[in-house]
């Protein structure tokens, strides 16, 4: 089975590798995958780029690709056998061709859960995949902790 495991910075990505490492056998391939958008980088790594946008823009990425080698390393442990990505471009999309490109089986990923008009502004890259996914996607949502809710 080949799973496409789609992370970003959020808690309910940690979900979703949790829901991987919990729930798939090891003779599983995963591929970690994180998509960089087009952004304008914070003023903090901006500065520390001095002031150049490429060199920012590296920053950013450098701390991305470190992010999923992590995820990659961490599975690999339990027995998995992996890959890791970072790729540039609109997250649904690259998430979709990535999994039609690789032939993937599965696509695990998180979900932000925004409420209806943070949706309606920002997008939704969950319900984006599950439209237009080649395969099964399973989305990891984040359980309410006591105290939160």
């Amino acid at each position: 089975m080949k799973i496409l495991l789609a992370i970003d910075e959020s808690p309910s990505s940690e979900d979703a590798i949790s829901e991987v490492e919990g729930r798939y056998q090891s003779d599983t391939t995963v591929r970690v995958l994180h998509v960089v958008p087009k952004f304008v980088p914070p003023a903090a790594t901006l500065l520390d780029a001095g002031g150049n946008l490429e060199e920012a823009r590296a920053q950013v990425v450098g701390r991305f690709q470190k992010m999923v080698e992590g995820v990659e390393e961490r599975l690999k442990a339990t027995g998995f056998t992996m890959e890791s990505t970072v790729r540039d471009g609109d997250p649904g999309k690259v998430i979709v061709k990535e999994a039609e490109e690789w032939g993937a089986d599965l696509i695990v990923m998180g979900s932000h859960r925004y409420g209806p008009l943070k949706r309606m502004i920002m997008g939704s890259v969950a319900k984006y995949v599950m439209d237009r996914a080649p395969c099964s996607v399973e989305i990891a949502h984040r359980k309410e902790q006591p105290g939160n809710g």
